[in-house]
This record gives structure tokens, sequence and C-alpha cells, in this order.
């Protein structure tokens, strides 16, 4: 019950949900409390709760208990008071050695969400957060779907990271979950977006008609084995992407690269 909490701190507010951090009165915990409103009851909690119940994983955000209150509906996760990614790269671009720690993370989190059955299909640098001790978490699936409803109201996110598919009319698989994360990897190792332009128009439609050579352009220091698996990533079409993220994962375990340089 939504009583055996203590709201402490307002986080973050959208027009779907606040996020507090709040003290769990019968443990003394510190939790994050997500509150949906009464309209949200029988869609966007009950989803966000199936998807974290069916996906346990190490680098998800936990799922400590859900309900209903006067107000609506409530979710207690677990509380990180690392920051996300977004915010990481404001104070300095990440090493070496803790980007590739991110890619292993960020995958194992998408294999975990995919084996469960879903996609996450919001995908970007602000939905992966750093706990104190390094860890990377997959946090926010309000946009989280089972597989075969994951191609309804597939135009969410942010345009800078979806995949070319959800501005049409084509199927979401894992493959656009793995295109998301590919964008955000590009943007954190250069703090620059992969697609861009003046106008959404023109962000979409380098989406849609990349140029061959775009992810050379924007890092061309990168090594070529780091440029290869990423533009296999971002391809523009799903086929040409890896199958999975543990495939992905797997690849990128197989280049040779040093870490500590």
């Amino acid at each position: 019950m939504i009583q055996d909490f203590e709201l402490l701190e307002l986080i973050a507010t959208n027009s779907r949900s606040t996020l507090h951090s709040a003290r769990d009165r019968r443990s003394g915990d510190i939790v994050a409390i997500k509150l949906l409103p009464e309209t949200c009851v029988e869609t966007a909690w009950k989803r966000e709760v199936a998807a974290l119940t069916h996906t346990q994983h190490d680098h998800v955000i936990q799922l400590r208990e859900s309900g209903l209150w006067a107000g609506g509906a409530y979710l207690a996760l677990e509380w990180m008071p690392g920051a996300v990614l977004r915010s990481v790269l404001s104070r300095q671009p990440l090493p070496i050695s803790d980007f590739f720690q991110f890619v292993k993370h960020s995958l194992s989190a998408l294999s975990a969400v995919h084996q469960a059955g879903y996609l996450h299909r919001d995908v970007k640098p602000e939905n992966f957060m750093q706990s104190e001790l390094g860890a990377w978490k997959l946090i926010d699936f309000g946009e989280a779907r089972p597989l075969l409803e994951a191609s309804e109201q597939a135009m969410m996110g942010s345009i800078y990271f979806m995949a070319p598919e959800q501005f049409g009319q084509a199927p979401l698989t894992p493959r656009t979950d793995l295109y998301s994360l590919g964008c955000t990897l590009c943007w954190a190792m250069t703090g620059r977006y992969l697609h861009d332009g003046d106008t959404t128009v023109q962000v979409i439609a380098s989406h849609l008609h990349p140029s061959s050579v775009l992810l050379q352009n924007l890092a061309p220091t990168l090594p070529a084995q780091l440029v290869e698996w990423l533009q296999a990533l971002v391809s523009r079409q799903p086929s040409d992407r890896p199958i999975s993220a543990a495939l992905a994962l797997e690849q990128f375990d197989c280049l040779n690269i040093n870490a500590d340089s």
C-alpha cells in the first residue's frame, strides 16, 4: 500500500507519471516510487509491472512491489543514487574501459528483456543509470511491450534514437532495440547524435536515408573493428543487424581492441 511509503522528494514528472524518492516505513529502505494516475491503471501501469516482473536481471531496474491507491497506481522500484548516462556524459566523456563496460552491461540488459518476451522501445541515454559501484542498469519500462504487441503505437521515444521501422509500418523486433542502443553508443563515444538535423523532419530523414559514411565521419578516430561492429547495430535494414543482443555481445567480445588504451 502507498501508505507504507513516506514520499521524500520529487525527482521527475511528465504527463503520465511522477517519480519520487521515498522511505519504506516497514524496513527503512529508500526506494523510488513511480505514481501513475487512475486513467493509466488499465494500460501503462499493468504493462510496466508485467514487463518488470518478467525481466529479472542484474542490469535491469528491480521492481520491489506495486499496487493501487486512491489516486491511481504505484510502483516501488529499487533506489539507485547514481546518474543516468546523459548526466554522466555531460561531465566528461566515458573512458574507453568504461565505455566497454557500458556496452556489456547494456547488451546484457537488453538480452534479458528480449528473452523475457518484451521490447523496451525507449532505449536512450536517459534510460541507463549507473550505480555508485559503476554498474549500469536499464530503467523506465513505461514504453515496454510484449513482442507480439510491440508494433502498436510504434512511434515512441526520442527521434535521435528511434529505429527507422518506428517511423513506418514495419514490425518492431529485438533488432529495433539494438538500433536504438547503437545510436546511444555512438552518442556515448562522440557526444554527438548519429542522426541530427535542424528539424524533426531532417532527423527522421537521416534515419531513413543514412549516408554510407555517416559513422566514419562522426568518429574517425575509433578503431575500425569497433566502427564496423557499431555500423551493424545501426544498419538501416533490420536484417543487417545482429539477430539478438546476445549475438551482438558475443561479437563485441571477439573484437581485438584493448579496453585499457
